[in-house]
């Protein structure tokens, strides 16, 4: 038997859990680990294997357990996953290196490691060779070295990625941790999602460094609001191949305002028109490419129609969820459509 296998099977009659997060960090100061986590600090105690216990009964998916290990510190999350949020590896690995493995009782998992704030690379238990990330073959010399390739059962794979997380930081998984009492934390408020996900910067999506777009994550604050219900606008005009020329005076009406009072709720009226008329060529047709293409621009105009609430916020945030639930056929322009819905969430936290 592998010593990895010999070592995880040890570790399984410890007590190990059958789904958890597990983290090194390279920084022994815990209390700076629980920080970066998103922990509240003040709620850090040292809790034995019973105490221990009793929280992870009230606190099933918010606890997270730390142990200095060497100038590592190794941190579980029996119920939890935040260690493999890119998000939390990012601020884990600001100035040093971290490293994480999760998996749940259904296999979803995740294998990352990052440096000095960047996600170098990231794989799935059961795509070992699909690695992604700013480097993704960082960890190639190690994973041969452990034994970590495709075709291996599941208790392999957890066994091997245990062990590449030993490797790589020293700091040993010794059966004994999970019967000492530990520092604990519990994580009351997630770090938030990051505006642009990961995996739209590795590689990075070219949209990201429009001028127009730079400047809304530039400043994820209300005074955006109206910049963003604008690109939800473009966007959604682009993916649907709008010709109705109510489309042109959407734009024109969100850059200059109304011409005249009540012009915007007469431009909604017709958008709602026209949308419905779409749809209904569309349930005529029945199935096929030309039905599907009337709806996708049905829907879009409603989407505009959103668009036009008179308070920003609002318009960019039902115009942005709504256009979330298009059938959007290219990949570039559904990154758009998440990173200005996760910009209008983001913005909506100011005025909620």
């Amino acid at each position: 038997m592998h010593p990895a296998d010999t070592k995880y099977a040890e570790l399984v009659k410890a007590g190990l859990p059958s789904q958890f997060c597990l983290t090194w960090c390279e920084e022994h100061d815990l209390d700076e680990v629980a920080r970066r986590f998103g922990a509240d600090v003040e709620t850090g105690l040292w809790a034995d294997e019973d105490d221990i216990e009793e929280l992870e009964e009230e606190y099933p998916a918010e606890l997270l357990q730390l142990v200095a290990v060497g100038d590592w510190t190794v941190a579980l999350e029996p119920g939890g996953f935040q260690g493999s949020r890119s998000v939390v590896m990012e601020a884990l690995s600001v100035g040093t290196r971290a490293f994480s493995v999760y998996w749940n009782v259904e296999l979803d998992s995740a294998v990352s490691y990052a440096v000095d704030g960047v996600v170098r690379t990231t794989f799935d238990l059961v795509e070992v060779e699909g690695r992604t990330g700013a480097d993704p073959s960082a960890l190639d010399p190690l994973l041969r070295e452990v034994g970590l390739r495709a075709g291996l059962t599941v208790p392999e794979l957890k066994a091997r990625s245990l062990a590449l997380g030993e490797r790589l930081s020293g700091a040993l998984l010794i059966p004994d941790w999970l019967r000492h009492p530990r520092y604990v934390f519990k994580i009351v408020n997630p770090l938030p999602d990051e505006l642009v996900p990961f995996a739209y910067r590795y590689p990075r999506a070219p949209f990201l460094d429009e001028p127009e777009f730079a400047r809304i994550l530039a400043d994820p604050s209300p005074s955006m609001a109206a910049a963003v219900t604008r690109q939800v606008a473009v966007t959604v005009i682009a993916i649907a191949a709008i010709e109705d020329p109510l489309a042109e005076e959407v734009l024109r009406l969100l850059d200059h305002g109304e011409r005249s009072t009540g012009e915007r709720e007469r431009l909604r009226e017709l958008l709602i028109q026209d949308a419905g008329a779409l749809m209904e060529q569309a349930k005529l047709l029945g199935d096929g490419l030309e039905a599907e293409r009337l709806t996708l621009a049905g829907k879009a105009l409603l989407v505009l129609d959103r668009t036009l609430e008179p308070l920003p916020t609002e318009a960019a945030r039902s115009s942005a969820r709504m256009a979330r639930g298009l059938h959007v056929p290219d990949r570039a322009s559904y990154m758009r459509l998440v990173v200005l819905g996760n910009v209008i969430e983001r913005i909506s936290q100011y005025v909620d």
